[in-house]
């Protein structure tokens, strides 16, 4: 019985389910091009090559992170992190809105991610109240872009691009 209804559903299904994803194109008596992923049955129809952009593997050489790194974020506010080669990191973050995010601790890098774990964070608004942080935090920085000349980091929703500075 299921395998009498196995042939049915396999019978009457469209040929053009098998073709998802492919795109066609075609030319009519007029000379018209058409393109289209079910081309009428009485032409000729090509299958067009779709090619799409992949993204290029990211390439961090290790070796290049320790040291000074100063750039901007998304909204045009200035980030300045300091990797340290004994493992040390600060980071300052003077936002667009004139407050600033302020933060030291210890930092790490594995599979294209800067782990960083704080010793304290420190927040200044714009209205000068400042907030301190003894507990420790957990930043995972993911590395998008990366070369000697440049650095992207993204963290949940900032993007931060960074430049060596050098001294």
């Amino acid at each position: 019985m299921f395998r009498r209804f196995l042939c049915l559903v396999l019978l009457f299904t469209p040929l053009s389910l098998f073709a998802a994803g492919k795109i066609y194109t075609w030319t009519d008596e007029d000379g018209n091009t058409y393109y289209g992923d079910r081309p009428p049955a009485e032409v000729e129809a090509k299958e067009v090559a779709i090619q799409g952009k992949k993204a290029k593997a990211v390439e961090v050489d290790e070796s290049a992170l320790p040291g000074q790194w100063f750039g901007t974020d998304e909204s045009g506010g200035e980030v300045k992190m300091t990797l340290n080669e004994n493992g040390t990191v600060s980071f300052i973050h003077s936002r667009a809105d004139q407050s600033v995010y302020n933060y030291q601790g210890i930092w790490t890098y594995q599979n294209k991610s800067i782990t960083v774990i704080t010793e304290f964070s420190q927040t200044a608004s714009s209205s000068g109240e400042v907030k301190r942080s003894v507990e420790p935090l957990q930043l995972n920085y993911f590395i998008v872009r990366f070369n000697n000349d440049a650095m992207e980091l993204v963290i949940e929703d900032q993007r931060y691009s960074l430049a060596p500075v050098s001294l």
